[in-house]
């Protein structure tokens, strides 16, 4: 095992580093081991990400407050740089928070607001778009359905219409303007939260005006501004097919690109400099998505960076005028394409050098490009932030995510690659518990969520499984995550060879990762549980029911779905016509054959395990009749379940103290029916 220091002590002493690579890490013996209290894996970062303004001068961030009658507390915090003195606070009502916080100038924000969700999702947005000026003043609604009657907003907002409104972007060098796109409400209202046109306004967040430049008869696309002008709009259909459009000016009309232009994926993400070529992530074979360079037609395709294993993560810019000049994939660790020699490219990579146990990345560059906004991650570490001067290449820290957390006492995350039972080669992540040997441990296999879209990353950063992985392990136990046929980041075949295999090649693929863990002498096969959220809560029901039996000793499933009609009939995932469309493709809905061969509680006479149930009372995505429901069924057929439930929780529990108990009862039902985890080694 390699010592790994955190990253913030290494960056601290780093000012004015010269470009270097590391020196050689020296082997260590394991260490001693403490067990981790169960409230830091449940605590809240109390900063989020930061976000630097054009001039490099100052940076927002989310700064999470106090709790008042047991609901958080949230503030969009401006502190001045490199000092880190705070300049203004602008408090937030109880359990919202700031949101796509973005400088649409060196004084001035726009921001949209979030209302607190659970374990595995982003804040949920409710449409409001507020600017405030950086010290705090001028505060001002610029979208909101709740406040069009309000005499501050009135003006502007009436010029929208009705429905939801997110940030979108901003003009390439800031002038006080956003981009704001608008998905409106159905005119006629009913169960449809759509109605077939998008919108996209640019919006001067000081004094409100708004300025159509762009509209789609479709449902909730993308567009693609250059100069001003929407030119590309990009999107699905409700029968989940690819669509892309193109628009030579303001003043023409919008083609469909052809099919053999598209193919089976194509995202248009930035016009070049000169206004002759277009930048775009796609793949049309259906293959890992690409990033390529093209005429503004899609024809002409030239591939600048690509993984014949997963899609591009993320492309980075330099600023204005805007030239790529770096690439990241997850091919197991982050690794990174250069497309130039550019300083940002040099500084980059040395950073990647000098702390190579972490993935370093810029998330943001000022308008000069003196300096840098750093944001690092690793397997043990989710999250650290640092300034870099990129004249003199000094590097400040700032803070980090999670600072409660030593790397040394986290797991190591392996990535691994195998070949499933399905002929494809699939990918995963090992998790070891630290200070033991790596071999016959005790393991519990966990599913991450979606199951469509999502998947598991190397960093603790990447995930909601990967916090619940460094739990697990800090307690004696191995995780194995396997990203499944359907799971996002391998292109558009991959992503649709999960549809009706929730069941099915889902199941049988984690099987498969399972078996290769097991096959290199990493896991105990006597003592295996499954564990998983939402999808994952599914898995957790249904392996039980699918894998051969005794591959199981035990189940954890957390906000579960174990009857697929009540998410049919019940789910807010059914209110649009895309998802209802998902429902039906995905989950086989309107199918009662598929329904009750893929609903676990049609098989609980198979289900030979102990289950232990966790579920949110208010949770809309997967109601809680699932957990009930299966409960029932258990314990009538005399079946070991042990069951969880709070209220005012939704889809996974939020609060910190429920957090804390679910971890302290997991921990027990393990310990009851997996047995203890691996003793530390001598």
């Amino acid at each position: 095992m390699l010592k790994r220091a955190c990253l913030a002590v290494l960056i601290a002493a780093a000012t004015a580093m010269p470009f270097a690579v590391a020196d050689e890490a020296k082997p260590v013996t394991l260490p001693k081991v403490t067990v981790i209290p169960e409230i830091d894996f449940a605590k809240h970062p109390p900063l989020g990400a930061p976000v630097l303004s054009p001039d490099g001068e100052h940076i927002a961030v989310t700064v999470k407050t106090e709790e008042n009658g047991g609901d958080n507390k949230y503030q969009l915090a401006i502190l001045h740089l490199p000092d880190l003195k705070f300049i203004s606070r602008l408090d937030m009502a109880a359990t919202f928070l700031p949101i796509d916080v973005t400088w649409v100038d060196n004084k001035r924000l726009v921001m949209g607001t979030g209302k607190e969700t659970a374990f595995a999702e982003q804040p949920a947005a409710t449409g409001d778009i507020i600017a405030v000026d950086f010290d705090g003043k001028n505060k001002r609604m610029l979208y909101s359905d709740r406040s069009r009657g309000s005499s501050a907003a009135a003006m502007n907002i009436l010029k929208m219409p009705i429905g939801f409104g997110s940030i979108s972007g901003t003009p390439d060098k800031a002038n006080g303007h956003f981009y704001l796109t608008v998905n409106p409400s159905p005119e006629r209202g009913g169960s449809d939260a759509q109605a077939n046109k998008t919108l996209v306004f640019d919006i001067d967040a000081a004094s409100g005006n708004v300025k159509e430049i762009g509209a789609i008869n479709a449902d909730g696309y993308d567009f693609l501004v250059h100069d001003g002008v929407a030119r590309y709009a990009w999107g699905q259909d409700n029968n989940l097919r690819d669509h892309v459009y193109y628009r030579a000016g303001a003043d023409k009309d919008w083609t469909e690109l052809p099919a053999n232009v598209v193919g089976k994926q194509f995202q248009p993400t930035a016009i070049s400099a000169d206004g002759s070529k277009l930048y775009s992530i796609g793949n049309p074979d259906g293959g890992p998505g690409q990033f390529v360079i093209s005429n503004l037609d899609g024809s002409e395709r030239k591939v600048l960076a690509s993984n014949p294993r997963v899609s591009v993560r993320r492309v980075y810019w330099s600023p204005a005028p805007h030239a790529p000049y770096a690439v990241s994939f997850e091919d197991g660790r982050t690794s990174i394409t250069w497309l130039d020699d550019s300083k940002y490219a040099q500084a980059l990579k040395a950073l990647n050098a000098k702390f190579a146990d972490h993935f370093v990345g810029f998330s943001d560059i000022s308008e000069d490009g003196s300096v840098a906004l750093v944001g690092a991650a690793s397997d043990r570490d989710p999250g650290t932030y640092a300034m870099f001067d990129l004249k003199t290449n000094a590097i400040r820290p700032l803070y980090q995510s999670k600072p409660w957390f030593n790397p040394d006492r986290l797991g190591e995350r392996k990535p691994f690659w195998f070949k499933a039972s399905s002929g494809t080669e699939l990918g995963g992540y090992l998790t070891l518990p630290p200070g033991r040997a790596d071999k016959n441990l005790p393991t519990v296999l966990i599913a991450h969520g979606g199951p469509m879209g999502p998947n598991d990353g190397w960093s603790l950063a990447s995930g909601w499984e990967n916090g619940e992985a460094q739990f697990l392990a800090s307690r004696g136990y191995a995780v194995v995550q396997v990203n499944y046929r359907g799971s996002g980041g391998r292109g558009a075949n991959f992503y649709d060879a999960g549809y009706r295999q929730m069941g099915t090649g889902m199941m049988q693929d984690m099987l498969d990762g399972l078996n290769w863990a097991i096959d290199k002498g990493y896991v105990d096969k006597s003592r295996v549980c499954v564990y998983g959220a939402s999808y994952g809560g599914y898995t957790a029901f249904f392996q039980p029911v699918y894998a051969p039996q005794g591959t199981f000793k035990c189940s954890v499933a957390i906000a579960g779905v174990s009857d697929i009609r009540v998410q049919a009939e019940r789910s807010d995932t059914r209110r649009s016509r895309g998802g209802r469309n998902f429902l039906r493709e995905a989950w086989g809905m309107g199918d009662e054959s598929y329904i009750k061969a893929n609903s676990a509680i049609d098989h609980v006479d198979k289900f030979n395990v102990p289950v232990l149930i966790i579920h949110g009372e208010d949770d809309k995505r997967v109601p809680v009749q699932n957990a009930s429901s299966m409960r029932d069924a258990l314990q009538k057929a005399g079946k070991p379940v042990e069951y969880m439930t709070k209220p005012k929780e939704g889809h996974g529990f939020f609060k910190e103290e429920n957090n804390a108990e679910r971890y302290r009862i997991t921990e027990a039902f393990l310990l009851k029916y997996l047995g203890p985890g691996a003793p530390v080694a001598k």
